[in-house]
């Protein structure tokens, strides 16, 4: 039995963690050397540091011994992870030479793992000198990188603005003139008059410390009065019973509950929020208040979350069966560039898997040392092997979503390697991996709830060879088969651990709900897809009761994405998307799969499950309304450009008859705070089924509208209320922690 820990115990424990983590990171500001290991080669030792807890410093060699080696610095927000040992396929490769394990033993290895903007993600690789330096740089960088990913989900303005400041100061001296403050604002997307901004910098310097020169007080000063909230101050003016601009914990009690939504918030839940966001001192004779910046506070916290309370985490029947899921699906997942050229990389798998999908591609072919691996056929694809791209998966597949995974394989592989791929399935998978029943084809696929912690297999069995699959073979650049036979027979060994066969749709839809095995599962290409729902073929009596995935056409060889609205509206459960390619498409798919802990599976809406074609639902059901107020903190469309011309797109997805866009005004020269005002309307016949996108865009009269950020959520997943919505911004569409808009939502239903 566990030992009963008391709370002083407890408490001595997490001071003893502290003191550890603070001594940690004073050695790794002073710096270590570490060999950096680079194509392959173990590089001469540099001194590697932490930098005032926010960069990491590291030295960069050349190719040519004559150019000085260059000081590379990584912000800690763009860190990703740290892993020990031989975890990245720089050093899977090396390691294959027994030279290099003798001089960078996988005891002393580790991998930075960081985003970029050129590519999915960089890794940087080192050797340490001994296992206990390895081990506390792993230590030290785990903890930077768990702080990091909180302040990116948890927006702390003053701290955003603390940052802000240090930036601004060049010289550290604590003190920013206001040509720096000039700067720093011109960096953080302002335009306003010279004069306007000295006049605010004068009114901010405390009457002790008249020196032209702002400290961080007073630089927190200068912002609280630089970005003043119109909106925020009426919101405040309507939740008031004084009409005033401060709520009493009765104004903010009834504010939570009615305006906002929230259950179970009673005046003492109301008195310790308002204590928890107003950070100014009360007077313990009068009734609390909470003012303008408690309010900024509370709309950045979980009381301004526009999701509906709890549909950001698990909160769909998880035991239904599999075929009822809409699956969060990766296509050529060992891809993170175009379809031609490049090569093959673990960092594919671990990249989907940690955004949320459960279905990865592995496309396998005979390997030159007798075990499979894995490439994209007739293209200048590197290959990796089948085995570290298991074993890459195995590591990562359940840390973000404990529901299965299931695994496509597209199975290029002769006899006898076959049966190779069959036993490194179960080595490495282990108990993990799903071997179906002999009468699995008569029964509905076992629920997500049932299959925790599983690897399927998705692919040819020996039992369907009559009903040769239609492979996902249309995204090839050349000589596609038209015969689609393949031109090896099914291993008896790799057969049995498939647990979701493949199977070819015929022209008869109904024939094949009755002929196909209930675990049987095809795919369709995007072009099928979209001529089947214009020609009304009733896919979606067979998606109520069969797995089926789309796939992107062959064209589409610079890895960009098909729409996956028409896949899901036919019921489609798996849209396999390339989730190195940001855009409109993936950021539908990243919506829709927000919701539900972002587990990788969302229950399909009723009218699916029954088989029935959405657009018959004509009648309308939901009034919504958007209240578009204003934007905070949005970031330049591209560094360097000029100052944004922001406006606001909103766009309905769903079906045909709900969708629709509508746009706010132009904001010229304000991207730090433009405000707006505008209010939408939107009737839905289909709610269940839409998706709302709002997307934030630089205006240009010369060329199109440059993208600044967005966030995609299922109409019924909202919130009504005021929130304050982050946006995902930059080159990958990632979380922006201070770019946000503030917005109201209002529903009603139809009846």
């Amino acid at each position: 039995m566990a030992k009963n820990v008391s709370p002083e115990e407890q408490a001595a424990a997490q001071a003893a963690d502290e003191e550890k983590t603070k001594e940690e990171l004073e050695w790794a500001e002073k710096g270590s050397l570490l060999c950096r290991i680079k194509n392959q080669k173990v590089k001469e030792m540099s001194l590697v540091t932490i930098k005032s807890k926010q960069f990491l410093n590291y030295y960069s060699s050349y190719w040519f011994n004559f150019v000085p080696n260059a000081l590379k610095s990584v912000a800690l927000s763009e860190l990703l992870e740290v892993r020990s040992g031989y975890q990245t396929d720089n050093l899977q490769r090396a390691s294959k030479k027994y030279e290099f394990q003798e001089l960078a033993p996988e005891s002393r290895c580790f991998s930075v793992i960081f985003s970029h903007a050129k590519f999915l993600h960089k890794s940087v690789d080192f050797c340490a000198d001994s296992r206990e330096t390895r081990d506390k740089w792993v230590s030290v960088l785990n903890h930077l990188i768990s702080v990091a990913k909180h302040q990116r989900v948890v927006f702390n303005e003053t701290a955003w603005l603390i940052d802000k400041f240090q930036q601004g100061d060049t010289n550290k001296n604590g003190l920013l003139t206001f040509d720096e403050v000039w700067n720093l604002l011109k960096r953080m997307n302002l335009q306003i008059s010279e004069r306007y901004a000295k006049a605010i910098f004068r009114e901010s310097e405390l009457e002790n410390s008249r020196d032209n020169k702002l400290n961080e007080k007073e630089f927190l000063n200068f912002f609280e009065r630089l970005t003043d909230r119109p909106d925020l101050r009426f919101v405040m003016t309507q939740a008031s019973s004084d009409n005033v601009e401060t709520l009493t914990v009765a104004d903010l009690q009834r504010f939570l509950t009615v305006e906002q939504g929230f259950e179970n918030v009673d005046m003492k839940k109301a008195e310790q929020i308002l204590d928890t966001f107003e950070q100014t001192v009360q007077d313990k004779q009068k009734e609390k208040l909470m003012g303008l910046m408690g309010m900024r506070r509370l709309m950045q916290s979980r009381w301004g979350n526009v999701f509906k309370p709890g549909n950001e985490s698990i909160f769909q029947d998880m035991d239904q069966p599999l075929t009822h899921y809409f699956v969060n699906s990766s296509h050529n997942t060992y891809l993170t560039g175009l379809q031609v050229k490049g090569e093959a990389t673990v960092e594919g798998y671990i990249s989907a898997l940690r955004k949320g999908a459960r279905l990865l591609e592995l496309d396998l072919f005979d390997g030159e040392h007798g075990e499979p691996v894995i490439t994209h056929k007739r293209t200048f694809i590197e290959s990796i092997t089948l085995r570290n791209s298991l074993e890459a998966i195995k590591r990562t597949a359940f840390e973000t979503s404990p529901y299965p995974v299931i695994l496509t394989l597209e199975n290029h592989v002769g006899f006898v390697q076959q049966a190779v791929m069959a036993e490194l399935f179960k080595e490495i998978l282990g108990d993990s991996l799903y071997i179906p029943p002999k009468d699995s084809h008569r029964h509905p696929l076992p629920s997500p709830n049932k299959l925790k912690r599983k690897f399927l297999l998705r692919g040819k069995k020996i039992i369907l060879e009559e009903e040769i699959e239609e492979p996902d073979e249309d995204d090839s650049p050349i000589d596609k088969d038209k015969h689609h036979v393949h031109p090896h027979p099914v291993a008896p060994e790799l057969s049995a651990l498939i647990g979701l066969p493949s199977v070819k749709l015929s022209h008869n839809i109904y024939q094949d709900v009755n002929k196909h095995p209930f675990d049987g599962s095809p795919s369709l290409s995007e072009n099928k897809v979209y001529t089947m729902f214009e020609a009304a073929v009733p896919i979606f009596t067979y998606t109520a009761e069969r797995l089926v995935k789309s796939y992107p056409k062959g064209l589409r060889q610079d890895s960009s994405n098909m729409h996956p609205i028409v896949s899901w509206l036919c019921g489609i459960q798996s849209v396999a998307m390339n989730f190195q390619t940001a855009g409109e498409e993936l950021d539908l798919n990243a919506g829709l799969f927000r919701i539900n802990g972002n587990c990788g599976y969302v229950l399909k809406p009723g009218c699916l499950l029954e088989g029935i074609d959405p657009r018959t639902m004509t009648k309308p059901k939901l009034k919504l309304g958007i209240g578009l107020f204003s934007a905070q903190y949005l970031p330049k469309s591209e560094p360097g450009k000029e100052i944004i011309d922001p406006y606001v797109s909103v766009q309905i997805f769903g079906i045909p008859r709900d969708e629709t866009k509508a746009k706010t005004r132009i904001i010229k020269d304000n991207g730090f705070n433009p405000e707006w005002r505008d209010n939408f309307y939107f009737t839905l016949c289909c709610p269940e089924l839409a998706i709302i996108r709002f997307c934030v865009k630089d205006f240009d009269s010369t060329s199109s509208n440059d993208f600044v950020g967005e966030f995609s959520i299922p109409v019924m997943s909202l919130r009504t209320g005021y929130s304050q919505i982050q946006l995902n911004t930059g080159y990958q569409h990632t979380l922006d922690p201070s770019a946000s808009l503030f917005v109201r939502i209002a529903m009603e239903e139809e009846y």
